[in-house]
């Protein structure tokens, strides 16, 4: 708790900094001193220079460092050093300098510089709970009145994962959600044609393929996928709207769900035996191009790992089948400005611009969703049309629970999955240690 206070202490001088810095341009005249005619012509004046700034008749200016994920910089010519340029070249006296880092990389470099007062301007950042963890910690710049003004149409759930105790933190830039893969040969063989539209078409299917000497269904053991199926049955695992987190994970709608995805397992053994050890994706998508498990659930980065690990591998893509409700779980990544940066003027205009249309481009050459809802999507349809899957669930997209630490969260939900594949315990037992967890977890965290 101490930390948090001081934590708030420091955001609370930043602020009051930055108003020292903004009213440091205007005249030294005591407050009052001028006549009501000269404070309207002064104040007419100032909203003339403001909107001559953001129109691009020059008012931007100076440097801004970004940190983006080293998968947008990986290649010769680089659209995001394009679009920066093409930013410069709007705005002559800018300079716009690029660098690509892993995701690891990102978190704690940023964490530790920011921490120290300096750090990159602007930062990408896993939407997986990265924002919530360094707005808690004081790191990041509140961007709401940035958003009240901006015509870029940000997709709900997207920008719903930057939202910290009534703040928005960070606006997406791209976003990835859950998709069913299947297997086309071994759908037919059970006699189906189409993939499962709901939970009952869905448990069907796998009882058939499990019958038959299939796996049902496989994929990595962790949060990830578990937290759909909570989602689809309208439970938010931890539900953050009100003052402080309250843990939902454990009643009905919560044992419904578990029991659900568990019960795949205690009733079918639906899930492959090489996914107990499936630590990483590589590992998980051995389990479904080995060609005898007939579903897999993964986000939109699998495609290609699937197709190159078994060209012959015949599979389809299709929604996730609806529970009570049709919902899906988030990934992608968001930008965020550094609390610490010196320009957040420039900052933002910067983020602005790479989260709009204007910049499309740059996610279309890496395969990637813009996380907006007037995305054009054609660029990304045309590379790969089964991505038309991702492109209808946006509307239904759900962030994991706004909570601080989520990574402890989701290793948590995970864990309780384990205990029941690897036979230690039943779902609800499972599910009752799970939530003494979450409670121990929020109290510790809030």
């Amino acid at each position: 708790m101490k930390k948090w206070v001081v934590t708030l202490a420091a955001l609370t001088a930043a602020g009051m900094m930055t108003g020292c810095q903004n009213n440091s341009g205007q005249s030294g005249q005591p407050q009052g001193s001028q006549t009501a005619a000269e404070q309207t012509k002064a104040a007419e004046t100032k909203e003339e220079t403001k909107a001559e700034a953001s129109s691009g008749e020059g008012g931007l200016s100076g440097e801004l460092y970004v940190v983006v994920n080293s998968t947008m910089t990986k290649n010769d010519d680089p659209a995001i050093l394009r679009a920066a340029k093409a930013f410069e070249e709007q705005y002559p006296d800018t300079k716009i300098t690029i660098e690509g880092l892993s995701g690891n990389d990102i978190l704690s470099k940023f964490t530790t510089s920011a921490m120290a007062g300096a750090g990159p301007d602007v930062v990408a950042l896993d939407n997986a709970g990265w924002p919530i963890d360094l707005a808690a910690m004081g790191l990041l710049e509140p961007l709401d009145e940035q958003l009240k003004s901006t015509e870029n149409k940000y997709l709900q759930g997207p920008l719903d994962s930057g939202l910290f105790e009534g703040s928005y933190y960070s606006v997406p830039w791209y976003y990835n959600n859950t998709g069913l893969y299947y297997n086309k040969r071994i759908l037919e063989e059970i006699g189906k044609t189409e993939p499962p539209a709901n939970w009952a078409e869905f448990e069907e299917d796998i009882k058939l393929a499990t019958e038959k000497g299939y796996a049902g269904v496989s994929t990595r053991p962790d949060g990830y996928a578990i937290f759909n199926f909570f989602f689809q049955n309208e439970n938010p695992v931890i539900d953050t709207s009100g003052d402080r987190p309250v843990v939902t994970v454990n009643n009905e709608s919560g044992k419904e769900a578990f029991e659900f995805w568990t019960g795949l397992h205690t009733k079918y053994h639906a899930f492959p035996e090489g996914m107990k050890d499936a630590s990483d994706w590589a590992a998980a998508y051995n389990t479904f191009t080995s060609d005898d498990c007939l579903f897999f659930i993964c986000g939109d980065w699998a495609y290609k790992n699937l197709e190159s690990s078994n060209p012959n591998l015949d599979f389809g893509l299709a929604v996730m089948p609806k529970g009570k409700v049709q919902a899906v779980c988030l990934g992608g990544k968001n930008l965020a400005i550094n609390i610490n940066s010196k320009n957040k003027e420039l900052a933002w205009a910067f983020v602005e611009y790479l989260t709009s249309k204007e910049c499309d481009f740059v996610l279309t050459e890496k395969v990637c969703i813009a996380g907006r809802s007037d995305v054009d999507v054609s660029g990304v349809l045309a590379i790969n049309p089964d991505y038309q899957v991702f492109v209808d669930e946006a509307e239904y997209t759900v962030p994991r629970p706004r909570v601080k630490n989520s990574a402890s969260l989701d290793e948590k939900v995970a864990d309780a999955f384990k205990k029941v594949l690897f036979d230690q315990m039943s779902a609800q037992e499972a599910l009752d240690e799970l939530e003494q967890e979450l409670i121990a977890f929020i109290d510790e965290n809030y």
